[in-house]
């Protein structure tokens, strides 16, 4: 969790995404830390950019895309990834969101950090502010107090100033009823399919026909730089068998991490129920789910939950007392309303459905937390893979070691390792037994022949790589890939005439005559597609963009689109069968759903453009080295 924090701290965007927990050091009086270094990265409309803060920026970057990896990244790889660049813009977009927030008024009181930083559960113990647990977090993280002070204010600027540019995004009733429209209209079509692999055995193209499509057609088969190596892999897993555990190292784990292993026992909470009949009809849920939409839209208005519970709540017991239930533990209600109710944060609401009926959950406060119930054998496990990890990786780093002066097969043997051996692959080819391994293909890709590589971190494991043979990008003679040749200039022949097929096949539909007939004098199958909306795309395929766009295009009035579709190695031919339009009775069921999604990316394209404005309006110069 401290790993975390201090990576998301550091990225507004990543913060105002998912509420980075960040620290206040004003929240208790002392002054403001301010870097010492003179150094600048860039400059932004004459605020400077220390070179501390972009290299904090990108080291979290390297780190962040190493883990990703599963192993080390290279200078090469890191450059690739245009990492510098990345965590460069990133500082300069937080620098212009807090100039416009100087510029539109905005600012983050003393208050508003006080009440930020106490309303954080993992400062909490039982629901209130520890300020202990505080200081106790930071120094197992290494952090002070200072340094995230001004990070914090400005996170909190942000957030405002987001809040101020997104405003201006409005959803009218129009914009809900045709985006309703486009997700819920379904079309259903017939369809046939005309492959190009019906008329391969008619392809039979000679030697001169082959030499000239190699000529023209290079780029198709030139081969990139390709490696062959030997291996050793060894795997955390084979290393679980060897590791000991002090008798005291999973006590010990818990006591330091009793958070991240701990949930709620008992909590104070207030609820309204929403009664429903022991078998309700589909009307009464609807009215009740009806009902939930309404309260939940006054609650996020800035309602009291209190007062909706006293108006609402057909719960006799609590109703007078604002829906209080006060501390309840695990187990006295319902198993879904307990699933509901403890997996809340502290002022929280949440939508339990209950053979009683429908309750709204709001958590007031953890009260008293308990391990989960197998968290000693999680803490267990944990260890057991970090160490098996460590006795992994430095048995590879042994037999790298080894390997300067020991045959390959002698340091497996004697690791108790089976030497590995790839074929000819290059930089995005998958390695059999590895798969995609980025990490393992680029140290591969630089080694030769009888050269050892570093130890390369994998998902795994750790492997120790032996170059075996290498072969530069080069383009093969005609002679050694002359099948590989001869098949692609058939594969593009046989197309030409399926799609002479389909474009005939179509003219004739579009003349008049009947589907069936033509599909039969083919020796096609006429298929149907079934009903499908835009979103779910034809054949339930998303990816089926040109026949789903088309399909939608046609009517009774215009049947047939005007020419054949491939997609997937095939030709297809659409012929309209059907259109169904949405009911509007379930517009008016998800109105207040989709018009929050619409709003969301509304914000989300006006919050975008407007950034991108205030890049092109910035006076931005940059001084570190790309």
């Amino acid at each position: 969790m401290l790993q975390w924090l201090r990576k998301a701290s550091r990225s507004w965007f990543i913060a105002v995404a998912i509420g980075a927990i960040v620290v206040v050091f004003i929240f208790w009086g002392v002054g403001s830390y301010k870097s010492m270094s003179s150094q600048q990265a860039a400059e932004v409309n004459g605020t400077s950019i220390p070179m501390t803060a972009f290299a904090r920026q990108y080291n979290d970057l390297v780190k962040q895309y190493q883990e990703r990896a599963g192993g080390e990244l290279t200078p090469e790889m890191i450059k690739g990834m245009h990492l510098k660049e990345m965590a460069l813009s990133r500082l300069v977009d937080e620098t212009l969101l807090a100039q416009a927030g100087q510029r539109l008024g905005l600012e983050v009181t003393n208050a508003e950090l006080r009440q930020n930083i106490q309303s954080l559960p993992y400062f909490q113990r039982n629901g209130k502010f520890d300020d202990k647990l505080y200081f106790w977090v930071l120094s197992r993280s290494h952090i002070t107090p200072q340094e995230f002070e001004d990070q914090e204010r400005q996170r909190l600027l942000i957030r405002k100033v987001i809040g101020e540019v997104t405003s201006f995004a409005k959803v009218s009733d129009a914009e809900l009823q045709e985006l309703f429209r486009l997700a819920r209209e379904e079309v259903e079509v017939n369809y046939l399919e005309v492959p190009p692999q019906k008329f391969m055995a008619q392809e039979n193209p000679g030697d001169e026909a082959v030499a000239r499509y190699y000529q023209e057609n290079q780029a198709e088969f030139h081969l990139p730089d390709r490696s062959k190596v030997n291996y050793l892999l060894f795997r955390t897993k084979d290393y679980l068998t060897r590791v000991q555990l002090a008798p005291t190292a999973v006590d010990d784990y818990l006591k330091e991490h009793r958070e991240e292993y701990s949930r709620p026992k008992v909590i104070r909470v207030s609820q309204i129920l929403l009664s429903l009949p022991p078998k309700p009809t589909e009307a009464a849920k609807q009215q009740a789910a009806d009902k939930v939409r309404e309260l939940l839209g006054q609650l996020k208005a800035g309602e009291d939950f209190a007062t909706l519970a006293k108006a609402a709540s057909q719960d006799a017991a609590t109703r007078d007392k604002g829906g209080s239930l006060g501390l309840v533990r695990r187990g006295q209600n319902a198993p879904e309303w307990d699933k509901v109710a403890f997996d809340l944060k502290p002022g929280a609401v949440g939508v339990a459905v209950t053979p009683k009926g429908i309750y709204l959950i709001k958590l007031d406060a953890v009260q008293e937390t308990e391990l989960i119930p197998d968290a000693a054998k999680q803490v267990e496990q944990r260890l057991k893979a970090q160490r098996a990890r460590q006795l992994a990786k430095d048995a590879a780093h042994q037999a790298r070691e080894e390997l300067s002066r020991t045959p390959l097969a002698q340091v497996a043997q004697k690791a108790g390792v089976t030497p590995q051996e790839t074929p000819f692959f290059a930089l995005s080819d998958q390695v059999p037994g590895l798969g995609l391994q980025p990490a393992f293909n680029e140290a591969a890709l630089h080694l030769k022949p009888k050269e050892i590589s570093k130890v390369v971190n994998l998902p795994e494991g750790f492997a120790v790589l032996q170059g075996v043979d290498y072969q530069a990008a080069h383009l093969p003679a005609l002679a050694q890939i002359k099948e590989q040749v001869k098949t692609a200039l058939k594969k593009q022949l046989a197309r030409k005439k399926a799609d002479q097929e389909a474009t005939r096949l179509l003219g004739e539909l579009r003349q008049g005559k009947p589907l069936a007939q033509v599909a039969a004098a083919a020796g096609l199958t006429v298929k149907d597609s079934g009903f499908f909306t835009l979103f779910k795309g034809f054949l339930g395929q998303e990816q089926a963009e040109p026949l789903t766009g088309a399909a939608f295009q046609l009517s009774k009035q215009h049947p047939y689109p005007e020419k054949p579709l491939w997609w997937q190695d095939k030709y297809y031919l659409l012929a309209f069968k059907a259109r169904r339009e949405p009911d509007l009775k379930e517009f008016q069921k998800d109105r207040d759903q989709m018009r929050a999604q619409f709003l969301n990316q509304k914000q989300q394209l006006l919050f975008a453009a407007w950034l991108d404005g205030e890049r092109r309006r910035a006076k931005i110069k940059v001084y570190v080295e790309r």
